[in-house]
């Protein structure tokens, strides 16, 4: 956990509301289908991405057997890395910490609990709207060693049962051969 962690809940909190709101309200006709911050392996970076249901129905359509991944996966999504200035700071602070190497899983588990906990409060306060029409997903781009039960826990913490059940689902399903 970096050194004062009130400051990195508070940011990640203050900056994903900041970044998410400019998007909604940059395309208020947009229908968008998929909210999500995600960071590396390292906890290195907080980046957000958002999805439109007409990527994601075009993917799906040219991919049927990835349909869930296209779903889930924020690396695919339309509008990723966007608002990349509204995390700036965040980052650059996470690279200067300077901490041991015997507290690096706190210190990332410290960035990515703070990303949830930024995406409950927005649903919390009805940022994205409606729960039923969206997915609302943390995720960390090219995990490690990232146990999946963590990666279901985030996604039940963030979306409806039936929304989480199928992520569950979808992450323990072996992967679609070629």
């Amino acid at each position: 956990m970096p050194n004062d962690e009130a400051w990195l809940n508070t940011d990640v909190k203050h900056a994903a509301r900041a970044a998410f709101l400019e998007l909604i309200n940059a395309h208020p006709d947009a229908d968008y289908c998929g909210y999500a911050l995600y960071s590396d392996a390292s906890a290195m970076t907080v980046c957000c991405a958002v999805n439109t249901r007409s990527h994601l129905t075009r993917l799906q359509a040219e991919d049927p057997a990835e349909a869930e991944y296209y779903q889930w996966s924020p690396a695919e999504w339309s509008m990723e890395g966007v608002a990349a200035e509204q995390f700036a700071p965040i980052s650059r602070r996470l690279r200067a910490e300077d901490r041991p190497d015997e507290e690096f899983t706190t210190f990332r588990d410290g960035v990515y609990e703070a990303c949830v906990a930024a995406l409950e409060s927005l649903i919390a306060a009805g940022t994205f709207g409606s729960t039923a029409d969206h997915v609302v997903v943390f995720s960390v781009s090219d995990p490690d060693d990232l146990d999946p039960a963590l990666e279901t826990q985030w996604m039940r913490r963030l979306n409806p049962p039936d929304q989480a059940d199928r992520f569950a689902r979808w992450r323990d399903s072996p992967p679609v051969q070629p």
